[in-house]
């Protein structure tokens, strides 16, 4: 195996501190990816209070930076293919900062709209960046701990908006005033970073595959092993056949597809996380939803992305993916059908609730975001896993935009037993969803755990 790849000295090394510290500069990014997205669940409850939203209102606020992540990853994953990922990495934190600060000062519901909506598109385009960058660098036999690392800023994302807006509920901060602190709130971190980003050299596998660059690749690879190295001059040739993208179609849908299907259910129950717990019986309002959201992702949630990047090289990838889609799915039944038969024990249903979070992370939350960056060719790689990005948040768009609409676990004028119906509907689809993540991924998913990138994608017609 050794003496077919090109990057030997990179695949079987062992983690070093730069390695670490694009795990540092990646994670940042995507810490702020996942605050600005849910960030807008937190800042509703006090928003509600101050404009006069309809349904329809809520559903594009909710829904607008998810438009913007959808059409991000494409534009931007194919930029990072035919320029290079250091191209565009941090200018998408860029855009993501002005989209924050910008959204913080709407003054009605359409600017509000329009500026999450930019924000979305750094969003977007921050996935198949960071992902790649991060797994073209990475040790082949620890290249899921790594990125799965990166993807692991998803949950403190999450948890820092929870905290910010209950501090600013405890400290009874105006609610015209405490909404802008928390959307403004997710400029902080992409600014920070997008210094360090701009300096990270080109990826070493994207100088020789695309560029043609043998030096440029062995100063990439130097300034992480921090020694000089020696890169096997294969015969490149044989890429030529890889530059047609419909050969790797069945690969675009055993990753886009389970992509798509997560992110209905996982964006389906999280971007309205204080109102769903408050509908399956857990809070008494939305404000008392925050806390209890809060402690679902802190028990739960976040644990889960530790225990992911802890596996995910050992279990691999597809059967960690499989396995989280089919315990999502059973639990989800089961609380759909104690909240349609009324047996609301909330000892249980948080149990429920928090083991279908734990096994979403321990599952595709964290496999579907890996192997993109694993099974597509580089001069594919940004551009493969922004399909699959951009499917994914379509699939995040679409439970957003209808949730509101076709399930109204938002409404306050519906009564708790009729939540608990809309619910329990609202979960029966979401499990013919997780079934559906299956199905996709058992059909067109082939491992790629401990492989070099080229074994993985098939590159330079290498079989696995």
């Amino acid at each position: 195996m050794s003496n077919k790849t090109p990057f030997e000295p990179l695949d079987w090394s062992k983690p070093t501190p730069g390695h670490l510290k694009l795990l540092f500069i990646s994670g940042a990014g995507f810490f702020a990816d996942a605050y600005d997205l849910f960030a807008i669940s937190v800042a509703l409850v006090f928003l509600k209070q101050v404009w006069s939203l309809t349904a329809s209102e809520i559903s594009l606020i909710s829904s607008a930076a998810l438009f913007g992540a959808v059409i991000g990853p494409f534009i931007f994953g194919r930029i990072g293919d035919i320029f290079g990922r250091k191209y565009i990495y941090g200018v998408e934190a860029a855009l993501l900062a002005a989209g924050a600060i910008a959204s913080a000062f709407s003054i009605n519901p359409t600017m509000l709209w329009i500026t999450r909506f930019i924000l979305g598109l750094g969003v977007g385009g921050d996935y198949p960046i960071s992902a790649t960058l991060m797994s073209e660098y990475a040790p082949a036999r620890s290249r899921g701990l790594f990125v799965a690392g990166v993807f692991s800023m998803q949950g403190w994302g999450i948890v820092t908006a929870a905290l910010l807006g209950l501090g600013l509920l405890n400290a009874k901060i105006n609610p015209d005033i405490a909404w802008r602190i928390i959307l403004g709130f997710g400029a902080v971190m992409p600014a920070i970073v997008i210094y360090f980003r701009r300096r990270v050299h080109e990826t070493p596998r994207f100088e020789y595959f695309v560029k043609g660059d043998v030096e440029g690749a062995k100063k990439a690879v130097k300034d992480v092993l921090r020694q000089d190295v020696e890169i096997n001059n294969v015969n490149n040739t044989n890429n030529g056949i890889y530059k047609n993208l419909l050969r790797y179609l069945p690969v675009i849908l055993g990753t886009a597809i389970p992509w798509f299907a997560l992110d209905v259910f996982f964006y389906g129950t999280n971007i309205f996380g204080p109102f769903v717990t408050s509908a399956i019986g857990l809070a008494k309002n939305p404000l008392a939803g925050i806390y209890i959201q809060l402690y679902v992702v802190l028990v739960f949630l976040v644990p889960g992305y530790y225990v992911a990047a802890f596996l995910v090289d050992k279990m691999g990838r597809k059967s960690m993916q499989i396995m989280g889609f089919s315990i999502v799915a059973a639990t989800y039944l089961i609380t759909a059908l104690m909240l349609r038969n009324g047996i609301i024990i909330p000892a249980a249903i948080i149990a429920l609730y928090g083991l279908a979070q734990f096994f979403t992370n321990v599952g595709p939350n964290v496999t579907t975001f890996i192997l993109p960056t694993e099974v597509f060719p580089t001069r594919f790689r940004t551009t493969g896993h922004g399909i699959a990005a951009g499917s994914g948040k379509l699939g995040a768009t679409i439970a957003a935009l209808f949730i509101p609409l076709l399930f109204p676990i938002t409404s306050s004028a519906l009564s708790a037993t009729a939540k608990y119906m809309v619910m329990s509907n609202l979960l029966l689809v979401l499990v013919a969803v997780a079934i559906i993540g299956v199905i996709f991924t058992a059909l067109f998913i082939k491992e790629p755990k401990g492989k070099p990138l080229e074994l993985s994608s098939g590159e330079l017609g290498i079989s696995q």
